[in-house]
């Protein structure tokens, strides 16, 4: 009897030996070096890198572990493939390489980080992301002392002077600090922090997806040095994102905020939720203290924005629709907005438009399903995380996603997960529930 029931017992702790042997590092590296990554002007290239790096060490090991999650996002993956067949010019098929690399580079991890047991807890990805949290609030704060400075990376330098006159490849080898912004009329200049992303409204991206996971850290923390940095953090934030007077950033934090009181209230977690209440308001009242109003409506006044991008919509929607299977590739010139390619001003048009309405089903399947199947998400710590994908579900209607970006989404995403299907041993030891 005792032979019997131990068999069981021996082959479970061989597979959990076998996934306790996949090390973290490639993983964390993403994370821990972005700021040399980005200096270099090599994020997805160093991406690619760690990339073959995690599928050796699951080949080796054996290790890999599939969920529900995983399944979506490879077939999204597989489908971006014959979607290559739509490019229609070298220019084009290298935008169509640079993105699905960084598909390739996200979904690994988000594997990688789902099958390695105990060694890549949920304390670690949390405390690595949250250091990325602080670099990008940095970066805006050195966005706002020199707006006008370029960088100019070893990696750019390399590249012929055919790609680096494309506006988009100079904006990632060459990324500038801020976005100054004239438009015609205005009375004032818009300079908008983007370090260490290419554009600002990328920086708000980041700012909405990893202030929740910095609030995470803040609540699993051992020591009070990491609290108090995160807290400066948060005041430090302030002013950058003032200067980006990016609406979907705002309200993108709001959502969150109020996700989690309202979570937390059906929860009688009293303390946090008065908590949050209270930081919300003072929050607010400075950053319409400061303005944030005015610099709003001036920007809608004299730039149009949402009338410009309900413009782009409708176009890549009727585009779409040529084409609705495979899509087009990669976005094109718009035939209405001089300067900007259908396809653009968020990740689902992006989606839509260069890999068809299979493709982004097959996308939002995983991404809505992942957030569905994860909702319960046990603990304070989880639950603050699982706004991240809340959050994630709606800005990308109106935003992009750069490798970082998506990054944080799977990442949260595979934590969640194996919360969700009992593979995180690691992580219940955590502290912070």
């Amino acid at each position: 009897m005792s032979a019997a029931t131990s068999l069981p017992t021996r082959e479970a702790e061989e597979v959990d030996s076998v996934h306790d042997a996949l090390p973290a590092w490639p993983v964390l590296a993403l994370l821990w070096g972005f700021p040399v990554f980005w200096l270099l002007g090599a994020t997805v290239i160093a991406g690619s890198f760690l990339t073959v790096v995690m599928l050796s060490y699951l080949a080796h090991y054996r290790a890999t572990r599939l969920v529900p999650g995983v399944y979506a996002f490879g077939a999204f993956v597989l489908w971006v493939v014959p979607c290559a067949v739509m490019i229609d010019s070298t220019e084009r098929m290298l935008g169509y390489a640079y993105r699905f690399s960084i598909l390739l580079v996200v979904g690994t991890a988000f594997v990688y980080t789902i099958s390695a047991g105990r060694r890549l807890t949920r304390r670690r990805i949390v405390d690595a992301l949250t250091f990325v949290w602080l670099f990008t609030i940095v970066g805006g704060i050195l966005g706002m002392l020199s707006p006008e400075t370029r960088l100019t990376t070893p990696v750019g330098l390399l590249l012929p002077d055919s790609l680096t006159g494309n506006d988009y490849v100079r904006d990632l080898f060459f990324p500038p600090l801020a976005e100054v912004q004239q438009p015609f009329g205005s009375p004032v200049d818009f300079v908008r922090p983007s370090a260490p992303f290419p554009y600002a409204n990328s920086w708000g991206v980041a700012i909405v997806l990893l202030t929740p996971v910095a609030i995470a850290c803040f609540l699993q923390a051992r020591s009070r040095l990491a609290r108090v940095v995160i807290v400066l953090g948060l005041v430090a934030m302030i002013a950058p994102a003032l200067a980006t007077s990016n609406r979907g950033m705002f309200a993108g934090l709001v959502l969150a905020a109020v996700y989690v009181v309202v979570r937390l209230a059906i929860r009688d977690r009293a303390a946090p939720v008065l908590a949050i209440a209270v930081l919300g308001v003072i929050g607010a009242a400075v950053l319409l203290g400061n303005g944030l109003l005015s610099q709003i409506q001036t920007r809608q006044r004299y730039g149009d924005s949402w009338g410009t991008r309900w413009s782009l919509y409708q176009e890549t929607f009727e585009r779409s629709l040529q084409s609705p299977l495979l899509g087009h590739g990669a976005p094109r010139p718009s035939a209405t907005e001089p300067l900007i390619s259908a396809g653009t001003q968020g990740y689902v048009w992006m989606l839509m438009f260069s890999f068809g309405f299979v493709g982004l089903a097959f996308f939002l399947t995983f991404l809505w399903g992942t957030t569905l199947r994860t909702w319960r998400a046990p603990g304070d710590v989880d639950l603050v995380l699982h706004s991240v994908l809340v959050v994630a579900s709606v800005v990308i209607g109106i935003y992009g996603l750069d490798i970082m970006q998506m990054l944080s989404i799977m990442l949260v995403a595979a934590v969640l997960l194996r919360r969700r299907h009992g593979i995180d041993t690691a992580d219940l030891a955590d502290a912070g529930g």
